[in-house]
């Protein structure tokens, strides 16, 4: 079963019980702490809702319906909530609230790009890093980042975007990826990026699931 068809699964189920944030805030744990894991491993998960009312109350009950989903066929769950997911994510953002792990999607960004430029020749990683730099600033990006970028074309660590918000990062492999576009072919460049974030799903230096980079 995909990550996806695992997220709405839990969903499915999870807001029969929660609403708003708690709902939200519930699902993000999940993300970013189980949804690599089997799902065997949901008693881990409940125990990190713990605090929840609605999740402590109705545990037993929980357990099974999740296995059951998780079990069945993707036929009669919802529809993925990661658009949901990321609006409230932005929204807390916003607020500070998840200051505490920005580090995770800097890192997964930074990893996917370790990747990605590790795949190219010298001479065609300096020519995409300089269209995205470009990119960067004819965008109207905060200083930092067309920074980082500039690091980049210096050969410096990406992980110069530390602390910036997901929907930046976004915006920053989306100009990585229109370059090797421009440079290699959008066949060549599906392939390379695809494997980027693959490889960097499997580095364990951070949580966050690199593939929501790819999330419009």
């Amino acid at each position: 079963m995909t990550i996806e068809s695992k997220r709405r699964a839990v969903f499915t189920v999870l807001s029969d019980y929660l609403r708003g944030e708690t709902l939200w805030e519930a699902m993000w744990r999940w993300q970013n702490q189980f949804a690599d894991k089997s799902q065997y491993e949901l008693n881990g998960f409940l125990s990190q809702c713990g605090d929840i009312p609605e999740v402590s109350a109705n545990r037993p009950q929980l357990y099974r319906q999740l296995i059951s989903q998780l079990m069945a066929n993707s036929s009669g769950l919802k529809p993925d909530p990661i658009e949901q997911m990321l609006q409230y994510r932005q929204q807390q953002e916003a607020l500070g609230v998840f200051a505490a792990d920005s580090a995770d999607w800097s890192q997964a960004f930074s990893s996917v790009l370790e990747h990605l430029f590790g795949q190219l020749r010298s001479d065609t990683a300096r020519q995409v890093k300089r269209f995205a730099s470009e990119q960067a600033v004819r965008n109207g990006l905060p200083q930092n980042i067309a920074y980082a970028f500039t690091l980049w074309e210096q050969g410096g660590d990406p992980i110069a975007v530390q602390g910036a918000p997901l929907v930046q990062l976004k915006r920053l492999l989306n100009f990585v990826y229109i370059g090797l576009c421009e440079y290699l072919g959008p066949v060549d460049a599906d392939r390379i990026l695809s494997l980027s974030i693959r490889s960097a799903g499997a580095d364990r230096r951070h949580n966050a699931d690199p593939r929501l980079l790819l999330e419009k």
